[in-house]
């Protein structure tokens, strides 16, 4: 049955951004809520499909670095400022358990209008834990959650990848190598945007990375200059 969710992330001939938040947090500090609600209001704005969370520190990161309590709590907050964006937690399996965390899904299913999901990352040899997984939700009924598998098989379901981004202020700023994923200004970055469109990416997940810029410039920059080119689609 068809869920609210995917026409959000997944659409016919063009791919979608959604954003790891909080965006802005400084490590070692909590995040400014402030700010977070500022840029979740900017994400509904200029149209990114999706708010993203986690409870696992991103990739190279410090083992208690930029964790958060509980994903759902957050994006219950930050989704109040961003109807109409859809609301992912991004779980581990079997990293992380799971039906401690079916009753949190399901309370942000019914809060946000059926705008809840889970990204899976599935580890080695977890397979039986992610069908353990889909099967438990799929006795939810209308409370029904989706699953998104990020960077999984082109085969198994639209294809999600994860971009960790340092975006440069100046616009032709070439793309550079960068241990944290891109790194350039906003021409390049379309350019490598649109070559994974072309390879199949239905929805790119954007981690921002600090780089002395404010957060809400970068929003900004993305949402008016970046983000109306993905809606264009991959030219034929």
């Amino acid at each position: 049955m068809t869920d609210p969710v995917h026409p959000k992330l997944f659409q016919s001939g063009c791919m979608t951004m959604g954003l790891m938040t909080p965006a802005a947090r400084k490590p070692g500090q909590p995040a400014d809520v402030a700010i977070e609600l500022a840029v979740a209001r900017r994400a509904d704005r200029y149209g990114f499909a999706a708010l993203w969370a986690s409870q696992s520190p991103p990739a190279g990161a410090d083992a208690g670095d930029a964790i958060l309590d509980d994903p759902f709590v957050w994006l219950a907050a930050i989704g109040a400022a961003a109807p109409g964006v859809a609301l992912a937690a991004r779980l581990e399996l079997p990293r992380h358990g799971m039906p401690q965390w079916l009753g949190a899904a399901r309370s942000l299913q019914r809060m946000s209008g059926g705008r809840c999901m889970l990204g899976v990352t599935l580890a080695e040899d977890s397979e039986p834990a992610r069908l353990h997984l889909e099967a438990l939700l799929a006795q939810q009924g209308a409370e029904r959650v989706p699953v998104l598998h990020i960077d999984g098989r082109a085969d198994l379901q639209p294809v999600v990848r994860q971009l960790h981004l340092e975006l440069d202020e100046r616009a032709g700023a070439p793309a550079q190598q960068s241990r944290q994923g891109f790194r350039g200004g906003r021409i390049a970055l379309s350019a490598a945007l649109e070559r994974l469109a072309e390879s199949g990416v239905a929805h790119v997940l954007v981690h921002l990375v600090r780089n002395g810029r404010p957060v809400l410039d970068v929003m900004d920059e993305l949402g008016t200059e970046v983000v109306p080119r993905l809606a264009l689609g991959v030219a034929p």
